[in-house]
């Protein structure tokens, strides 16, 4: 014979926020096991092809500016 519970809404809600709580905490435990492996061999990267930071400071002329941003706008459609 079956019994029909009945659940309140108090648990109901309850049970939800156990739920939610779990698949976050579950979710993150990803993450935090690929922090815990070696890191990735760095690719042979050329270096001294870099530009060098800070950039060095250009005066920029405004009317020229504008035009770019202008013709920019056109072509690419806003």
């Amino acid at each position: 014979m079956s019994e029909n519970k009945q659940i309140s809404r108090k648990d109901f809600l309850k049970g939800m926020g156990y739920t939610a709580a779990s698949v976050a905490v579950v979710g993150s435990l990803g993450g935090l096991l690929t922090g815990c492996s070696q890191p990735a061999p760095a690719a042979n990267v050329d270096t001294s092809q870099a530009p060098q930071h800070p950039f060095p400071y250009k005066k920029i002329d405004p009317a020229k500016a504008e035009a770019a941003a202008f013709k920019g706008y056109k072509e690419k459609g806003g």
